[in-house]
């Protein structure tokens, strides 16, 4: 003789069994960040437009984590508008692993995805200006990828920032160049672990 499971709310319903012998269950999927947004523990970092002049490496952003907690950044996305006389029409985008400053920034709190919720993340976050060099201190400049100025281009990073631990970005525009209006935003989330 079988065994029956029974709803422990009190509702008297019985699980179902398929022909293969498997119970019936209902799910649903979602992200890690869509999870993360729901519960408020999804922010968004962005600059407004900096104007990069010159062929000179222009500081954007440096994030530090100061939660218990990591941190993890799900994509970058640059934008850069088209630059006078710059050429080829294409920017470099520079990282660097656990920067300590950048000259002239302007402190900044990140947005929170979800707008009904009151939580806050405990981060150092700066972007800087059209005076703004390359960040300074840490590990250095530890990748550079080039892309079109004039497009929008927004990729998966998945980086992780411990606590402690920070990320500064730069640009530098094409040779011949005389300004570009140039923008850097991320999303990221609080991991924690799921019980």
């Amino acid at each position: 003789m079988g065994f029956e499971i029974t709803d422990g709310t009190g509702k008297g319903n019985s699980v179902g069994v398929t022909s293969n012998n498997r119970i019936l269950t209902s799910t649903i999927a979602e992200s890690q960040f869509q999870y993360a947004a729901e519960e408020g523990d999804a922010y968004f970092f962005g600059t407004p437009i900096i104007t990069a002049s010159g062929t000179t490496e222009t500081g954007l952003i440096i994030v530090t984590n100061n939660e218990d907690e990591p941190i993890v950044v799900g994509n970058f996305f640059f934008i850069a508008e088209e630059a006078a006389s710059g050429s080829p029409s294409m920017f470099r985008a520079n990282w660097y692993k656990n920067p300590t400053a950048i000259n002239n920034g302007t402190s900044f709190l990140p947005l929170n995805q979800n707008f009904g919720s009151s939580k806050t993340l405990d981060v150092t976050a700066e972007y800087g200006s059209t005076s703004t060099t390359a960040p300074t201190g840490g590990d250095g400049l530890v990748a550079t990828l080039s892309f079109p100025v004039g497009q929008f281009t927004d990729f998966d990073a998945n980086l992780v920032l411990e606590k402690g631990s920070s990320v500064g970005v730069s640009v530098t525009p094409p040779a011949g160049n005389t300004n570009m209006p140039v923008q850097v935003g991320f999303r990221t989330i609080k991991y924690e672990e799921l019980d």
